[in-house]
């Protein structure tokens, strides 16, 4: 009688755990994920036999693809709320990417909620090819899974596994009742990345120029005074020459890499053996094993992108490793761009500053600028925004006080400013565009939060945030 008891409890205990972790998934509170991790353990241990079974993420903070794992037994679990058939495929795709089947031999993905009744086998294998063996009717399991299996151990195993379910269920009930208090009112975090998504396909040709005529050519047409250019410079003469301006390309062992279609464009063509020219998917050089063609990328990108924001009149600093905002027209003292944060405004991203003592002279240009970085997440990409600002002389050289000014400048900004400045320039990044760019940009990532900051000093943050664009009006 007392095992039909023990039984009953645990029937009991499991259905109020699913029903709370429901409830905070519902609510969008991931949080009990990272609780049940370790709370998991040992009930895992018992009822799979994995002696060894630890926290894998306490080796590597968010370990890929999976959260525990003994590797001793070679066994491995993905804990997660999610139920779905792409969660099971994307946990399965970070298993076979990053080669955990050299460490572990079993795969299991462990649902905190009741499993979906059937998944597809066949998209699974598609998934895996072989890799690994993966049977979604055994190494999908849920909590009825667990169930199921500790029924059949003897009572005193059942005992210290529903003591076990007892503290499981009063961690995530109480991070639940933690979550939903007033103090803790999650809020949303905007960071300073934004996605990206790059071109498809790059083209890849060994060069082919004249370097004697091209540098007659240039000191006839561009009154080039020098006698051996660097290579970078000859290649640039030579796409000039040929009638195309333009920065997105990078050279590396006499090969050009463009995002443009040298097949098409008749400057490359001019430049380059015609038989070499290779398209090639821009995983092959992003993803590349060896690093300099990681960063042989992430030039191109950046180059690439300096091609693009000219027409919108951002021009690129050499000197800063900076884009800013040039005037819409020289004469101009002022150039305001519109963007829409929590509700319609005007920026001030330009102005032209004149001296005190003689207010008809020019004293600086002062520029709104920002650091672009790119950054791979998981074969997403993502770019870093660093805004700042940029003191020119003429629009184009750097003020001899620029660093005076900069600093001046940085004094009388707080972080909201700086924050504000990170979602104009996302914004603009996101929506600037052609039709024939060829990178493109999403939305700001965002992070749900929980703070202790009151609503009302909430309330006079964004307050401050609106009060800076309308005194730029």
């Amino acid at each position: 009688m007392k095992q039909v008891e023990i039984e009953n409890q645990l029937r009991e205990v499991i259905s109020r755990l699913i029903i709370e972790i429901d409830l905070a998934t519902n609510q969008g509170r991931l949080d009990v994920n990272l609780i049940s991790e370790d709370a998991w353990i040992p009930i895992l241990k018992e009822v799979y036999q994995c002696p060894n079974l630890t926290n894998l993420n306490r080796k590597h903070k968010n370990f890929p693809g999976i959260d525990l794992g003994d590797e001793q037994d070679r066994v491995a679990f993905q804990v997660t709320s999610s139920t779905d058939i792409e969660k099971v495929k994307s946990t399965l795709e970070q298993f076979k990417k990053r080669n955990y089947k050299n460490a572990f031999d079993e795969l299991y993905i462990f649902t905190l909620r009741a499993k979906q009744k059937s998944y597809s086998q066949d998209a699974i294998d598609k998934v895996v090819e072989g890799d690994f063996l993966f049977d979604a009717k055994e190494h999908i399991i849920d909590p009825g899974d667990i169930l199921a299996a500790i029924t059949g151990l003897r009572l005193p195993a059942q005992e210290r596994m529903l003591q076990e379910f007892r503290a499981i269920l009063g961690d995530v009930e109480a991070s639940v009742k933690e979550l939903n208090s007033p103090e803790n009112a999650p809020y949303i975090l905007v960071s300073n990345l934004i996605k990206v998504t790059p071109p498809s396909v790059l083209y890849v040709a060994e060069l082919c120029i004249d370097e004697e005529s091209t540098v007659a050519a240039a000191r006839r047409d561009f009154n080039y005074k020098g006698k051996h250019p660097n290579k970078h410079l000859l290649v640039r003469f030579a796409l000039q020459l040929a009638g195309l301006d333009c920065h997105g390309w990078v050279l590396h062992e006499n090969r050009i890499f463009s995002f443009y279609d040298m097949e098409k464009e008749s400057a490359f063509r001019s430049i380059v053996d015609i038989g070499s020219i290779e398209e090639l998917m821009t995983e092959d050089i992003s993803q590349h094993e060896l690093l300099e063609y990681q960063n042989l990328f992430k030039y191109l990108m950046k180059d690439t992108l300096r091609d693009q924001l000219i027409a919108f009149n951002v021009n690129w600093s050499k000197y800063q490793n900076q884009f800013y905002f040039l005037p819409d027209e020289q004469s101009s003292d002022q150039r305001r761009e519109e963007w829409i944060g929590k509700k319609l405004a005007r920026r001030r991203v330009y102005e032209r500053k004149y001296q005190t003592k003689d207010p008809s002279k020019v004293a600086f240009f002062k520029h709104l600028s920002f650091e672009i970085s790119f950054l791979d997440v998981d074969s997403q990409w993502y770019a870093t925004i660093t805004p700042s600002w940029y003191f020119t002389w003429n629009l184009y050289k750097r003020n001899r006080f620029h660093d005076d000014l900069l600093s001046k400048q940085k004094r009388l900004e707080h972080n909201h400013s700086v924050r504000d400045q990170v979602r104009f320039i996302g914004y603009f990044l996101a929506n600037k565009y052609n039709e024939t760019d060829l990178i493109s940009f999403g939305d700001l990532v965002e992070f749900q939060c929980l703070s202790n900051i009151s609503l009302e000093e909430n309330e006079e943050l964004e307050k401050s945030l609106d009060e800076e664009d309308v005194n730029a009006n």
